[in-house]
């Protein structure tokens, strides 16, 4: 059962891994956006600036779930092989 666990924890941990990295591009490029405007406004109007603001925030919400998901996993995939080894000492 434990090895199960840990399979699926593996599986969704690397689905995760690249969606943390696809989200991540388009986020770290409209943050830089975001961060500093003033150095954007010969290339973006105003609107176009409110509308990065709208794709980095429906965006973030989203990578911070994902995230937290990566985390889960990972403590499980550190978690279960220990408990497996101390299982196997014990018999």
């Amino acid at each position: 059962m434990l090895q199960r666990i840990y399979y699926w924890a593996k599986k969704i941990h690397n689905l995760m891994m690249w969606f943390a990295i696809i989200m991540g591009v388009p986020i770290a490029i409209t943050g830089v956006l975001i961060e500093e405007p003033e150095k954007w406004e010969a290339i973006f109007n105003p609107s176009q600036m409110y509308t990065i603001r709208d794709i980095h925030g429906e965006w973030s919400g989203k990578f911070a779930i994902v995230l937290a998901i990566m985390m889960v996993t990972g403590f499980l995939m550190w978690l279960l092989p220990r408990i497996l080894s101390h299982n196997a000492k014990t018999k």
